[in-house]
């Protein structure tokens, strides 16, 4: 089980993210923060560079912020981005490899995350981060999507993210060779949609799941 290599790639992912998408994947990050400005004991998976965080914490101001990320140079840049915030702790590890205490969270954030792992890995790995968070905890996703629609629109978003998978299957090593819907997995764990919005005729989904 190696965790993906993005150490490489942080000093060069805002650059590549703004030439490729503009500012739609910050979109897709912060669209349901007003949702969850209300957490306060928060669990962020792979924060990468750390615009996220920033946009959490400036929203949320007092919140406990446990980021668990698998490179160090992502969470340099992202330690660099919120200064000295003494409400982040962090933890660099490859989240598959942890313990999760039960209960511990009222929020988890997976952006752009669950798509680096194939559907098996997400039916093992979200029951037990769902196992973490209280009985009416939270969960924000933003990420990819094969959207609704007619089959050239899917096509074109399949042969879309058929080109991504290639590319960072070869620099990044992340274990998906193809994007799973992790929506089964979070449902088996007893989780449902209380809200969503797209971009991008739907290739791009913010979406917020709580713990039925």
């Amino acid at each position: 089980m190696t965790p993906p290599r993005f150490d490489w790639l942080a000093p060069h992912y805002a650059r590549v993210e703004a030439v490729t998408f503009g500012g739609l994947l910050q979109w897709c990050r912060t669209a349901l923060l007003p949702d969850v400005a209300d957490a306060r004991r928060v669990l962020i998976l792979g924060e990468g560079d750390g615009r996220f965080l920033a946009a959490f914490l400036a929203a949320n101001r007092v919140a406990s912020v446990h980021v668990v990320d698998a490179s160090a140079a992502m969470v340099a840049l992202a330690r660099r981005r919120v200064a000295a915030d003494g409400r982040v702790r962090w933890h660099v590890a490859d989240a598959r490899r942890l313990d999760w205490p039960a209960a511990a969270y009222d929020l988890i954030v997976t952006n752009f995350w669950l798509d680096c792992f194939p559907a098996a890995e997400l039916a093992r790995l979200v029951p037990r981060l769902a196992g973490a968070l209280e009985p009416s905890g939270r969960w924000l996703v933003g990420d990819f999507a094969v959207p609704p629609g007619t089959w050239v629109r899917r096509a074109a978003a399949r042969g879309a993210l058929a080109g991504m998978y290639a590319a960072f299957r070869l620099t990044t090593r992340i274990p998906a060779g193809r994007l799973a819907d992790p929506a089964p997995a979070l449902r088996a764990a007893g989780l449902d949609v209380v809200r969503a919005e797209r971009r991008l005729g739907g290739f791009l989904a913010a979406t917020l799941w709580r713990r039925a």
